[in-house]
C-alpha cells in the first residue's frame, strides 16, 4: 500500500509541477509517463495481493514474502524507468 501511495504522490507532484488539473490525463509528456506508470502499477496490484495471499496459504510463507518483496522492488524500478523519456530508457 505504501508503494501505491508513493506512486500516487508522484502523480500529484507532477500535476502541480506541470499545472494539470485533476480530471485531465494529458498534457506534458513527463506527466503522461508518470501518470501511466502509476496506472500500470495500480492495475496489477490486486492480482499481486491475491497471488501473494494464496502463495502464503498454500506454499511456504517465507518464500511468498521474499517473492513479494522482489516484485515490489521490480515494480519500483519499473516506475522509475517508465518515468524517464524513451530515449533515456533505450540503450543502443
Amino acid at each position: 500500500v505504501l508503494f501505491l501511495a508513493y506512486f500516487a504522490l508522484q502523480v500529484i507532484y507532477a500535476r502541480r509541477k506541470y499545472k494539470i488539473s485533476p480530471p485531465e490525463t494529458t498534457g506534458h509528456p513527463e506527466f503522461e509517463r508518470i501518470f501511466r506508470a502509476q496506472a500500470n502499477c495500480s492495475e496489477y496490484f490486486p492480482i499481486f495481493i491475491s497471488l501473494l495471499w494464496v502463495a502464503g496459504i498454500f506454499f511456504h510463507q517465507g518464500v511468498a514474502a521474499a517473492c513479494g518483496l522482489l516484485y515490489l522492488y521490480t515494480r519500483f524500478k519499473y516506475f522509475q524507468g517508465y518515468a524517464v523519456a524513451a530515449q533515456g530508457r533505450l540503450v543502443p
